[in-house]
């Protein structure tokens, strides 16, 4: 983000990411610390069109397998990924056995 962070804040480095995250990691991602500002120009991680300076940007630190990442969001779009995300693996599975099973 440009212009909205101070020296010396919690604020992450930007990280040089060559390729783009596929939709299923993206789900995948598992979101930490958050920040808001003016667009960077980096490409929205969820619908591809860059965030421009004159657009509010969020900038989500995310854990993705054994990597943390900076994800950079739309306000829009950071609601659509929210909902579209897959529950935590250990949620799943805590859902997955409660399911009751099925008798043969």
């Amino acid at each position: 983000m440009s212009g909205s962070q101070l020296a010396g804040s919690d604020a992450p480095e930007p990280e040089q990411r060559s390729a783009r995250l596929p939709v299923a990691a993206l789900r995948g991602a598992v979101p930490g610390r958050m920040w808001g500002g003016n667009g960077c120009g980096a490409p929205c991680d969820f619908c591809r069109v860059p965030v421009s300076p004159d657009e509010i940007e969020y900038e989500v630190e995310a854990r993705l397998e054994a990597e943390t990442l900076i994800l950079h969001f739309h306000p829009r779009c950071y609601d659509a990924w929210r909902t579209s995300r897959e529950p935590p693996a250990d949620l799943r599975e805590a859902q997955q056995s409660r399911e009751p099973t099925s008798a043969k």
